[in-house]
């Protein structure tokens, strides 16, 4: 009978090991589906309720997210990733207040918690509070110099205070270190498109492109570089197919669709 009990073990642990590359993978509904049995059966597993929450912030499955990390710190009050997967839960819930609670305290339990302080410095920054949040993450670069998010996030501040060349070195660094990650090549181009390097942001969105084929933003992005560079036909078509892959970008978009039509029909005349 122990051993009986031992091998079923064996074959949950399995289970979660299965969710654990499924959710590396992006595909959330099948892990999703691997924690739920694994807590079936392990009904006081901290990890299985931090890991199910996590997945379930993917599947935009927010009140979900937050029973599970509720559980997990109900049977670990010290254990900061539940902490900090709550704070991010209750970002996606708009409600700053509550996130700054759950991310200080992750960081009250781990000061080097550099998920929650990259977390923060973005709360800090949507407040203006941007000494703050570069304080932040310069912080986190010094803990963990291989963190893509931490470089990515320092990266887009500096972009939208208008320190471009700082902002690339940390761009680089970040496709340096996460160089399968759409979003660091979407942020590159954006960048060097700012600092009129058209050729080369085209080319980070046609890594973009290339890594996630269905990647709207790419596709308007660059767009909105071949409207630079005058090539009007190929931004109207990057635009619209972004357009239709996300409908809601529409209206961020509609006004550069309409520039770059209303320049081609010009050209014409």
């Amino acid at each position: 009978m122990l051993l009986e009990g031992a091998l079923f073990g064996q074959e949950y642990e399995i289970l979660f090991t299965q969710g654990e590359e499924l959710f590396r993978d992006g595909k959330f509904a099948e892990a999703y589906f691997n924690y739920t049995k694994y807590i079936e059966n392990n009904p006081d597993s901290v990890k299985g309720y931090i890991s199910r929450g996590n997945t379930s912030i993917f599947l935009k499955q927010i009140k979900d997210a937050i029973y599970d990390f509720d559980k997990a710190i109900k049977l670990d009050p010290k254990n900061f990733r539940a902490y900090s997967g709550r704070g991010t839960a209750y970002t996606y819930l708009q409600n700053p207040e509550e996130a700054f609670k759950s991310f200080n305290k992750a960081l009250e339990l781990n000061p080097n918690d550099v998920v929650s302080m990259n977390s923060v410095s973005v709360l800090y920054y949507a407040e203006g509070k941007t000494t703050e949040a570069l304080e932040i993450l310069n912080k986190a670069a010094k803990i963990d110099p291989e963190n893509v998010e931490v470089y990515r996030n320092r990266g887009s501040m500096n972009l939208f205070l208008g320190d471009t060349l700082n902002a690339l070195k940390d761009l680089n660094k970040a496709v340096e270190l996460g160089p399968n990650r759409v979003d660091v090549y979407n942020t590159r181009g954006a960048i060097l498109r700012e600092m009129q390097r058209y050729e080369e942001a085209i080319a980070d969105f046609g890594k973009a492109i290339e890594l996630d084929p269905e990647n709207a933003e790419a596709y308007c992005r660059m767009g909105i570089s071949y409207i630079y560079m005058e090539r009007y036909d190929d931004a109207i078509a990057n635009i619209e197919r972004g357009l239709k892959l996300n409908p809601q970008l529409e209206p961020m978009m509609a006004k550069y669709l309409e520039e770059a039509k209303e320049k081609k029909r010009n050209n014409k005349e």
